[in-house]
């Protein structure tokens, strides 16, 4: 039976595509749903990786937006091909199901095989979360079928009011993802990644999934534990302060 590679050896090609190692050195740009904001971050040198929100607009054009936002300056197409040109790599986050399937056939038109790609949407009900969107088994499908290369990004809907992710979500989810045979990266946010390390870790270590940590961090202590207790050979951190700014977690400024 044939061995699977560990979570650095899948990820050496599109990490070694942007000029880094680790996934803890990834330079992230979070929520880059308007033109304004896009071009910022296509401009940084520090940037790597693009993140944004993809919805339907009131038009029913696929628009970069997070809802409940239902209009943007920004196209999904005008988004990934920007994003193309400059070299970064792209996330997609998917907020509605019924875009995936064309945004997927864009990608791998325009994007495929130029530049590393992330494809991301809660699966999974967390800590606090409400009903899922999302029909996991349809999502996955949809990723083997159109972008089975890029890097598969599932995550839990969670709230602020949850505690932790108990060991049966993360069952649940490594049930889920089992068959696939390409990247993973698990999405958990920072605080209730904090709470749930123990069982964290223990998934970590039977499987060679990586996990991308996201969210705001209004307590400072939460940027140590992150420096103290994460391995950036594991982790992405795409991680802001109180007030929106990007945090590098690996760096000790």
């Amino acid at each position: 039976m044939a061995t699977r590679l560990s979570a650095t050896e899948v990820l050496q090609q599109p990490l070694a595509q942007l000029g880094v190692t680790r996934p803890g050195d990834v330079g992230w740009v979070h929520g880059a749903n308007n033109r304004a904001r896009l071009e910022a971050a296509l401009a940084d040198p520090d940037v790597h990786f693009v993140e944004g929100d993809i919805s339907l607009g009131e038009n029913g054009q696929v628009i970069m937006a997070h809802p409940p936002a239902v209009t943007s300056d920004l196209p999904f197409t005008d988004w990934l091909h920007a994003t193309v040109a400059a070299g970064k790599g792209a996330k997609l986050d998917f907020k509605t199901p019924a875009v995936v399937e064309q945004c997927l056939m864009e990608a791998k038109r325009a994007a495929q095989g130029k530049i590393p790609l992330i494809v991301n949407a809660d699966l999974l009900v967390g800590p606090g979360g409400e009903p899922v969107i999302f029909d996991p088994a349809t999502f996955l499908a949809q990723h083997k079928e159109y972008l089975p290369q890029a890097i598969l990004s599932p995550g839990w809907r969670v709230s602020e009011g949850g505690t932790s992710y108990s060991r049966e979500m993360l069952t649940e989810m490594w049930e889920l993802v089992r068959p696939v045979r390409g990247p993973v990266t698990l999405c958990f946010h920072a605080w209730h990644l904090l709470t749930s390390w123990p069982d964290v870790k223990w998934l970590l270590d039977q499987t060679p999934y990586t996990v991308t940590v996201w969210g705001k961090m209004a307590d400072p202590e939460l940027l140590g534990w992150l420096r103290k207790y994460t391995n950036p050979d594991r982790c992405f951190y795409d991680v802001q302060d109180a007030q929106g700014n990007q945090l590098a977690v690996t760096s000790e400024e």
